[in-house]
């Protein structure tokens, strides 16, 4: 069995496998602390030249803020859909300090874009005593005091079944006041 480092494994992904799957990987080895600058000369080292220009865009596009598959799918498809660059991971405050981080904001749109998987809901690992209803009762709450904030206009949630090819990420996130293309109505291939 030949074992790769998370580098090289990184960039294999990278140039050979779908844009979903190696933005996944590629934010998940920036979060354990590999930086991009290793990533990029882990491409250039490589004699390949098929793939690497689209290789290239997925490193620049990946963050180490991403926390989750699903958003780093989500801001794939955000900007395939030809979305600005949102803030990642932003900290809003309310009069009694801190209210919450939100997966991703666009202050220029007043658009929070939430994703919305269901580990929270079901893994007790993650949510600990609280029941499932208690994790929504809790997210309707956090999800209201955002909506009262002066510079939130909307907040929009993404789904897996969002996020996948044919997907409704297109409507929903217009429908927040982002930016999409009319002409879009389901969610590109990645």
């Amino acid at each position: 069995m030949v074992v790769t480092d998370l580098c090289t494994t990184a960039v294999d992904v990278a140039l050979r496998h779908d844009q979903g799957h190696a933005i996944v990987v590629l934010d998940a080895v920036l979060r354990r602390g590999i930086d991009k600058a290793a990533l990029v000369a882990e491409l250039e080292s490589r004699s390949t030249r098929r793939g690497r220009a689209r290789a290239r865009a997925l490193i620049e596009l990946a963050d180490a803020e991403i926390e989750s598959p699903g958003e780093s799918i989500a801001h794939l498809v955000m900007r395939d859909l030809g979305l600005p660059e949102p803030e990642l991971q932003h900290e809003f405050h309310g009069p009694g300090g801190f209210l919450a981080r939100v997966d991703f904001w666009f202050p220029d749109h007043g658009v929070v874009v939430e994703f919305d998987g269901v580990t929270k809901y079901r893994d007790r690992a993650v949510r600990g005593d609280l029941t499932a209803e208690d994790v929504v009762v809790a997210e309707k709450f956090r999800e209201d005091q955002l909506r009262r904030l002066v510079e939130v206009n909307s907040v929009a949630r993404l789904t897996w079944r969002d996020v996948m090819p044919g997907g409704e990420a297109p409507p929903v996130l217009r429908r927040a006041g982002l930016p999409v293309p009319r002409a879009i109505h389901r969610t590109p291939a990645w």
